[in-house]
């Protein structure tokens, strides 16, 4: 597929203001979500657990996170978030566009050099800072005031989030494991490339039938190589993986739309609507109508990040 004809397939979603891009997510795993699946953005983000464990996974690695640990996710980094078997995790994630902190100019000496590195993935950071690394207290301070701060009503409420973001990059500058890191190789980045514009494709055409040829054809691998690549990205099978995104979609409409059970069935690709009923009992142990009626339940949704070329 084109690079144009991938590029129609981006799905803008605006985090902040396009004055002010940043923005402050509060997600309480199984209330408001029950898992982010495999996606990426350009934005930064920082995860900050505040209770509980859960499974993350960057760049094919898995790994769980517990109660008061700091995971930086920096821009264009495949990641997913998913519940823990039965365990509960609450967390705050703080996205933000590190263009907002400076301009790639001469003139801005410390954008150019402290920030800019990010975004030209020159330099690495530890995939999870851990309550006894010794930066943790003091960067899980400012953390914890960005997300005790979130009134953008407040007179010099931009002044106070730039200057507590410039501090975190001032103290990632001493994180041990701070390294640079050699390029992936020709191979790693075609894959990278690869399962991204079909991860795009899936997340902007959910609702379609997707076969596991066309998803092979789509990557120009052959059904037996594309299976083994497709769940070493993703940890789940391509039919696995797209009745979970659905199933995600289908819990926004839910809180989001008066729409019936049955229309949010077919709206989300399940033609099968007792199909649709059972794997969303089995994924939520509960039936769409008593999701939909839990008072307690936040429509703060995970949905796929937007993609801003």
């Amino acid at each position: 597929m084109s690079d144009t004809h991938i590029s129609s397939l981006y799905e803008y979603r605006q985090h902040g203001t396009l004055e002010f891009p940043y923005v402050v997510y509060h997600f309480q795993i199984p209330v408001s979500l029950y898992s982010c699946p495999m996606h990426w953005h350009d934005e930064m983000e920082l995860m900050f657990v505040q209770s509980g464990c859960c499974t993350v996974t960057l760049n094919k690695v898995p790994f769980t996170v517990h109660t008061g640990d700091i995971v930086p996710i920096l821009p264009g980094m495949l990641h997913a978030i998913e519940q823990l078997h039965e365990e509960t995790c609450e967390y705050f994630s703080i996205l933000f566009d590190l263009k907002m902190l400076g301009q790639d100019s001469p003139s801005d000496y410390c954008y150019t050099t402290y920030i800019k590195p990010y975004l030209d993935e020159q330099i690495s950071l530890p995939f999870r800072i851990p309550s006894n690394h010794p930066q943790h207290d003091r960067i899980s301070e400012i953390l914890t005031s960005l997300t005790q701060t979130i009134s953008e009503s407040s007179h010099g409420y931009e002044l106070f989030v730039k200057s507590q973001l410039y501090r975190i990059f001032w103290l990632f500058e001493s994180l041990e494991g701070r390294t640079l890191h050699a390029p992936p190789d020709h191979s790693q980045l075609t894959q990278i490339k690869k399962i991204k514009e079909l991860l795009l494709f899936i997340h902007s055409n959910y609702a379609s039938p997707l076969s596991l040829k066309g998803a092979a054809d789509f990557c120009g691998y052959s059904v037996s190589y594309f299976t083994k690549f497709f769940k070493s990205f993703t940890g789940m099978t391509l039919v696995e993986y797209m009745n979970h995104y659905r199933l995600e979609k289908a819990c926004e409409l839910l809180l989001t739309t008066d729409l019936s059970v049955i229309e949010i069935s077919e709206n989300t690709g399940f033609e099968n609507h007792s199909y649709f009923i059972r794997l969303f009992h089995r994924q939520y142990q509960m039936t769409p109508l008593k999701y939909r009626r839990s008072s307690d339940r936040k429509e703060q949704l995970c949905q796929e990040p937007s993609l801003s070329r």
